[in-house]
């Protein structure tokens, strides 16, 4: 297991940890309360892993469900029981709580279930539905089953949203966004057609008020884990920026770049390499500069080169040509760079159907030529020549 997948956890697991009371006010010279002794069976966590899940408890430590662990008697699916030689009400009472919230989970994510006609490998945190059929993968240079990579896959999304909602600012997501990664290029098919509404033999989004992305995350279309991740962050990107109230998709009302931009953008921030682009996905050869944009941006402004910005600001999603992906991601960098928050409050106006023109000019201050000749001058300021 990764050393980042190891800290998740242990901090997904502490929170199981009492908490002290401070001391109330005036009471300094009153005797303290009994404090519960120490525990060394539990660390004094006042829960022990479940024996019928050894060596895999602590993996459900970051699921509100997990289908791997759903009906184990002992743990109820938690992974966990209380531990029997110390006694930590507030430990008991978070696990009661955990157990509690199974079996509507389960029911929930049944429908995935009886969609594809056979029970799935699935996971739910707290804004993902996650249904997981791949198999191992070599993470790191170690090799994670299929249940780690559940459980590993949940812990990056979360950490996407986490930082999708700090640096916008966002507010206001009515449903947890669905993922669905298989192996089988016949589950992909079906799977997208039912959980999407339409096709596709490598992957599909549904923005909007059911954010859903189905991928075939196989070797046929991505090299190893790296290249899923970088995949799975992208899209996940998009989902968030349809899903955010109000909720709407800009890649089709004229806001391409601000759609695909800012997805490549959590795709440089994360891996310093974009190569995911949609409406052109099913070429997974695809690319533009070895995906370094910084730097192949650079060099279209100090040529000259660079696409227009009113052309820019009037395309749709699927017209971006390659060039254009990068200057979208440039644009979102810039502004983000300016104003993270504000950028969010750009992409809700966006959704209500205001043009990128006027919606820049609202947030920022800035007409278009003025937009473009900063950013242009931020270009050659901060970016690098050669990546």
């Amino acid at each position: 297991m990764s050393p980042s997948v190891r800290i998740l956890l242990g901090c997904a697991l502490m929170a199981l940890a009492p908490f002290a009371a401070a001391p109330a006010a005036g009471a300094a010279m009153q005797e303290p309360a009994a404090r519960a002794p120490a525990c060394n069976r539990c660390k004094s966590q006042g829960v022990q892993p479940c024996k019928e899940h050894r060596g895999e408890a602590e993996l459900e430590a970051n699921a509100l469900y997990c289908s791997v662990a759903d009906g184990c008697e002992a743990c109820g699916g938690t992974g966990y029981v209380p531990c029997p030689h110390c006694e930590n009400e507030k430990a008991r009472s978070d696990l009661a709580l955990k157990r509690s919230r199974i079996v509507p989970a389960r029911e929930r994510l049944a429908l995935f279930d009886r969609e594809m006609g056979r029970p799935l490998r699935k996971a739910e945190s707290a804004h993902f539905e996650l249904v997981w059929e791949m198999n191992g993968m070599k993470v790191e240079k170690k090799r994670l089953d299929e249940h780690a990579m559940l459980h590993l896959t949940l812990d990056r999304l979360e950490r996407v949203y986490a930082d999708y909602v700090a640096t916008l600012a966002a507010r206001g997501f009515r449903k947890k966004v669905r993922i669905f990664v298989w192996y089988l290029p016949a589950d992909q098919a079906n799977g997208a057609v039912r959980f999407c509404g339409q096709g596709s033999g490598y992957g599909v989004k549904l923005m909007g008020d059911t954010p859903t992305y189905s991928v075939c995350g196989n070797s046929q279309h991505f090299r190893g884990d790296e290249e899923l991740h970088r995949n799975l962050v992208h899209s996940t990107a998009h989902l968030l920026f349809s899903h955010e109230d109000p909720s709407g998709w800009v890649g089709n009302i004229k806001g391409g770049w601000a759609d695909e931009g800012l997805a490549h953008w959590f795709e440089q921030r994360y891996f310093g390499v974009c190569d995911n682009y949609c409406y052109q996905e099913q070429n997974t050869n695809l690319d533009f500069k070895s995906g370094k944009f910084r730097s192949a941006v650079r060099k279209m402004v100090a040529a000259g080169e660079e696409p227009a910005v009113g052309e820019m600001l009037e395309k749709n999603t699927d017209a971006l040509s390659l060039p254009q992906h990068a200057v979208a991601m440039s644009y979102v960098d810039y502004l983000i760079t300016l104003d993270g928050a504000r950028f969010g409050a750009l992409g809700r106006l966006m959704r209500q159907k205001k043009p990128s023109r006027e919606a820049i000019q609202e947030v920022y201050g800035m007409n278009v030529f003025e937009f473009q000749e900063r950013w242009r001058a931020w270009v050659l300021e901060t970016y690098p020549v050669r990546e």
